[in-house]
């Protein structure tokens, strides 16, 4: 997937307290994401985020992934490209969250994700307007 960062580090904006400082970013890009965690991802949530790489982030779990969209977040309209892959800990119930609360989501990377099973992937191919040649 090719590199699109709008700024010189992503790793330093997406720790928990400096969130507030890219309310502009669209795209977010960083290949070493080690430092993110659940918790900076709460902060992305009322970002107008369309496109979003943390692959390879061992540290965020399935609360992450909940709170990112919790309560119909402005992230739940924008986010149109997301990778998530090769992150061990996101599973079933992750997928199920991405599935109902990201409305704009076309392109979903879930590569390597041990824990998640061919339910999620079902569910994903059985959304309404799905188009399964881009997810």
């Amino acid at each position: 997937m090719p590199s699109h960062p709008l700024v010189s580090s992503t790793s330093n904006l997406l720790n928990e307290d400096k969130f507030y400082k890219v309310s502009l970013v669209r795209r977010l890009h960083e290949d070493n994401f080690n430092s993110i965690t659940d918790l900076a991802l709460l902060g992305a949530g009322d970002l107008l985020i369309v496109q979003l790489w943390i692959r390879s982030c061992e540290r965020v779990i399935d609360k992450g992934i909940k709170s990112l969209f919790h309560a119909d977040r402005k992230i739940c309209k924008t986010l149109s490209v997301w990778d998530v892959g090769y992150m061990p800990k996101i599973t079933n119930a992750a997928i199920f969250t991405i599935t109902y609360a990201a409305k704009a989501l076309t392109n979903l990377s879930i590569g390597f994700c041990d824990e998640v099973t061919d339910a999620a992937v079902q569910m994903l191919m059985d959304r309404p307007n799905h188009n399964s040649s881009q997810l």
